[in-house]
């Protein structure tokens, strides 16, 4: 090959590694780990609106439905994101289940077609051109969760999956305030690798197992990178913590899930926004405990709800939650979206650490 055809080789080869997306699918570790700094977003306006919705990727019919859950909650949704001007969603993780047979849990690759089907096919209008801030639940780590963390890094950063624990700073209005946002993975937490023999959950303890993050040394690595973020994070106005599996009265106590608790309350995060049980409910921030706890997993499936709660809607509800934060309050509205007229069920307010 001539000196000068060989350069230009080159420079072609030098720009396609350089500009395509790289395929992650084969990696494992360094996607699901921990990423310490945090991501930093600035916003001109004074309040955020956001909606939170969780289990909302299970496409099928119930038994005499034309029109499916998820189309139902999602079309409430795009209409209360167009109303407040929504600058994102926060995913509480489910993001694609089994939804008829013969089809898989979670994804197999970033070429999956669920991505287009179950997500971009589905949620339109403003909902279609926000982030949505995104941590893996149970149903995700049934199969490829490294492809989910490669979707968002390579081919739709709307989809944000860094990692599978994040941290991220928004500063809002003239005077920056600072809220922090601390996103987790929570199966570590829920699930006790020893006792996941069932058919469904097998998966989930090789996938745990093949990460590392079956031993006790691995749990106690993610509480310690929690606590120090939440150490970090002591001069922002608002500390939320976002994680799949829910802190709602007795589903507090599940195994390791009862050391989240405690390290929030010291450090005084202002509220916990999770889903995994599918219902909307709430335990309300009190004296001696100064966390609310939110619970939004009923984006497009009706099933278990969590004893103790405050509050929560009656079984067999759709829905999802809608806020706004600003530098002196958050105000939020649970919205049911059971049928096509979603309205409002209950609405309330949480004040900042400080």
């Amino acid at each position: 090959m001539k000196p000068c055809l060989l350069h230009v080789v080159l420079v072609i080869l030098y720009i396609l590694l350089t500009t395509l997306p790289i395929n992650t699918n084969s990696l494992t570790g360094d996607l699901v780990e921990p990423i310490d700094k945090p991501f930093v977003e600035n916003y001109e306006n004074k309040e955020l609106n956001f909606i939170t919705v969780g289990d909302w990727g299970y496409e099928g019919t119930e038994p005499g439905q034309t029109v499916t859950n998820q189309y139902k909650v999602a079309k409430a949704m795009e209409a209360w994101a167009q109303y407040y001007h929504d600058d994102f969603v926060l995913n509480t993780g489910d993001n694609f289940y089994i939804s008829y047979v013969g089809d898989h849990e979670g994804v197999t690759s970033v070429d999956d077609p669920k991505w287009n089907r179950i997500w971009k096919g589905v949620y339109k209008g403003r909902l279609a051109e926000i982030p949505w801030y995104t941590i893996a639940g149970n149903h995700d780590w049934y199969n490829n969760i490294t492809a989910q963390v490669d979707y968002s890094l390579n081919y739709d950063s709307r989809f944000f999956l860094p990692s599978t624990y994040y941290v991220r700073e928004s500063y809002i209005g003239p005077d920056k305030t600072k809220i922090a946002w601390i996103h987790i993975d929570t199966d570590i937490f829920y699930y006790n690798s020893t006792d996941l023999e069932e058919t469904e959950k097998i998966p989930l303890k090789q996938q745990l197992k093949k990460f590392g993050w079956d031993s006790l040394q691995a749990k106690e690595d993610k509480l310690k990178w929690i606590e120090d973020r939440l150490v970090e994070q002591q001069n922002s106005k608002w500390i939320i913590v976002v994680g799949h599996h829910p802190l709602v009265g007795l589903c507090a106590m599940q195994y390791y899930m009862v050391r989240l608790r405690p390290l929030f309350e010291k450090y005084r995060v202002a509220a916990y926004f999770s889903g995994h049980a599918h219902t909307l409910q709430l335990e309300l921030a009190k004296l001696g405990q100064p966390v609310t706890y939110f619970l939004s997993g009923a984006g497009s499936r009706m099933e278990e709800r969590c004893p103790g709660q405050d509050w929560g809607v009656p079984d067999k509800v759709l829905g999802f939650l809608h806020t706004t934060i600003n530098d002196t309050v958050m105000t939020y509205e649970y919205v049911d979206s059971t049928t096509l007229e979603p309205k409002v069920v209950y609405k309330g307010h949480v004040y900042p650490r400080y």
